[in-house]
């Protein structure tokens, strides 16, 4: 599935000019829009991606690129790991 904001656009709103960081970038844009779409269960993905869903991986990628070297251990993973669990009864 298609990410939901482009490289460019996270590169903007996290205010970065050079490629240095753009494949950690692109890997926080992928992750944040599935963990985005996760949620946003109503969204049918057809059309414009609506501004609160491109805010909502911006946001998530923001968060994740500006801690990346200070994220405590378990801190941030649960919910974009959560979805991808099984529960055995």
């Amino acid at each position: 599935m298609a990410d939901l904001v482009t490289l460019s656009e996270a590169k903007a709103y996290l205010h970065v000019d050079h490629n240095d960081d753009d494949t950690t970038i692109a890997l926080l844009i992928s992750a944040a829009s599935d963990a985005v779409r996760d949620v946003a269960t109503e969204w049918d993905g057809e059309g414009t991606v609506p501004d609160r869903l491109k805010v909502a991986v911006l946001s998530r990628v923001a968060i994740t690129f500006d801690q990346r070297g200070s994220v405590e251990p378990g801190a941030g993973e649960l919910g974009m790991l959560t979805p991808l669990r099984t529960l055995e009864v």
